[in-house]
């Protein structure tokens, strides 16, 4: 099966459990047997769409997901979002030109190449309505809602619920299930 219809089917009742419960291989591209990080993390952040819930004031046009990240992987996700939609709406990715034009996005995803540009990029969002995820120790430290972490040779998440419901995010509780280590709300 094609590595794209294998990542959208994660968005189908217990495949997502299933598959995120044992993460994903993390081989790179020319390795057999397994897909490439960046088109693991780009299912994840699709998936991400269907187990997050957004507060009324942030449901309506185009589902903007946005990224601090490399051409390449831009592509990646742009090839997996290609004809997506969730809850209705058209998904797009996009490029925040600056921290301030973040406050746009539904996911900010800050690859480890944005670290250092981190705590401008969170403060842009605080307080608004914007699952922020990271793929770093710093992005994690720094108080993003997701983590990809990279364990046993398979791309896994953590999840921090305290910050995403301080954001106005509710993280489904089958999506808690399966991520790594959770951060609870009221703990931090």
């Amino acid at each position: 099966m094609p590595f794209l219809t294998r990542a959208r089917s994660f968005a189908t009742g217990a495949g997502i459990a299933v598959a995120l419960s044992c993460g994903a291989p993390a081989a790179s591209a020319g390795q057999p047997g397994g897909a490439a990080e960046a088109d693991i993390k780009a299912a994840f952040l699709f998936n991400f769409t269907k187990f997050v819930e957004w507060p009324d004031g942030a449901r309506s046009g185009p589902f903007q997901i946005c990224t601090v990240a490399d051409g390449g992987f831009d592509s990646v996700l742009a090839q997996t979002l290609s004809g997506e939609s969730t809850g209705g709406r058209p998904i797009v990715r996009s490029t925040p030109e600056a921290p301030e034009s973040a406050s746009a996005c539904h996911i900010l995803f800050i690859s480890r190449g944005g670290t250092s540009q981190m705590g401008r990029w969170l403060a842009a969002v605080q307080g608004r309505p914007v699952l922020v995820v990271g793929e770093s120790k710093a992005a994690e430290d720094a108080g993003a809602h997701i983590t990809f972490v990279v364990e046993d040779n398979r791309v896994k998440f953590d999840v921090n619920d305290d910050a995403a419901s301080r954001a106005g995010l509710k993280i489904s509780s089958k999506l808690l299930r399966v991520a790594r280590r959770v951060t609870a709300r009221g703990t931090q």
